[in-house]
């Protein structure tokens, strides 16, 4: 009897694991590098928006498919196994190219769509973030923004733990993880009510000193650059009220209960209106400097256009400022 038989393709390729393996798949794997992060199964939770419940069958899922134990479980510490460090090392390397996948073959700018999550500071708030919201509701239209507001020291930590995805601060943020970047530096001067000080006088640092001053919280990075400029004087009691709100230091200033230290561009509208005034001072400040800080992972393609309109708008910012 005659056997025939149909060859087959040349050179033919095994179909990928990674298709096949029900552990194995980028949303378990993105679940994981979270849960690396965060060490807290409830954040990562809140983070992907899912119950708890799934992000602790997600990791099971990929442990199982792996045949390892991802964590060292039964220590009081969360921390990686050593398995666990080489997986997360892959992964990341894994979500990267998905990332850039996903950016190069998302389409046009109306279909990309998505959140980014963005801190800044007061200065900003008050300057050029507008525009930076004109051109994402213009050039992205599916895009949505979640900005907070908040001192510099908080976002640093909302960025470490992952719930920002980038920050607009005045000061580097010391995670390795997260790289920092100049976009701005910005005069600031003293303001008051025009009635608390007299307009044609230039005044030195010990005649500052007799008005009350609005400082800001203890240690935090524009209460660092305040001290720099008082030198011994900080320490001499002037300073009466302190906080970290920027509209609650302008508010004070022109109701006359002291002085402060702002960029004018950010009292702009005050300062046209009267509501304000330029204190004129023998010594200047140092121009206070304004960082970007990205997270360097997971970096999807919402975040990098994000990221690049608030560096075009930063830069013209900076100009204009000169």
């Amino acid at each position: 009897m005659a056997v025939t038989s149909t060859p087959s393709a040349p050179h033919a390729r095994p179909a990928p694991l990674l298709g096949d393996a029900g552990g194995l798949t980028i949303k378990n794997m993105r679940t994981f590098f979270w849960l690396a992060r965060l060490e807290n199964y409830h954040a990562v939770a809140r983070h992907l928006n899912v119950t708890q419940p799934a992000v602790t069958a997600r990791i099971a899922a990929l442990e199982n498919e792996l045949g390892i134990s991802l964590f060292s479980r039964g220590q009081r510490t969360f921390e990686l196994s050593p398995e666990g460090k080489d997986a997360l090392r892959m992964c990341e390397e894994i979500l990267d190219a998905v990332d850039t996948m996903r950016e190069r073959f998302s389409g046009t700018r109306e279909q990309l769509g998505g959140i980014a999550r963005i801190g800044i500071v007061d200065t900003v708030a008050r300057t050029w973030l507008p525009t930076v919201l004109d051109r994402v509701r213009k050039e992205y239209p599916n895009v949505v923004l979640e900005i907070t507001n908040e001192g510099t020291l908080e976002l640093h930590t909302l960025l470490k733990n992952g719930t920002l995805s980038m920050s607009v601060t005045i000061d580097e943020c010391d995670d390795p993880d997260v790289t920092n970047t100049v976009v701005g530096r910005y005069e600031v001067e003293w303001v008051a009510s025009p009635g608390l000080i007299d307009a044609n006088k230039v005044y030195t640092v010990e005649e500052l000193m007799q008005f009350p001053l609005i400082g800001y919280v203890a240690k935090s990075p524009p209460d660092v650059h305040l001290r720099r400029y008082l030198g011994k004087h900080y320490s001499s009691g002037g300073i009466r009220n302190t906080t970290n709100s920027m509209s609650t230091m302008i508010w004070l200033a022109e109701n006359g209960l002291g002085i402060a230290a702002i960029p004018p561009h950010a009292v702009e509208q005050h300062l046209t209106s009267g509501r304000l005034a330029l204190i004129r001072t023998q010594q200047r400040f140092e121009p206070m400097t304004f960082y970007l800080n990205c997270r360097n992972r997971p970096y999807s393609p919402v975040v990098r256009v994000i990221e690049t309109l608030v560096r075009e708008e930063a830069a013209k910012f900076d100009r204009k400022a000169r």
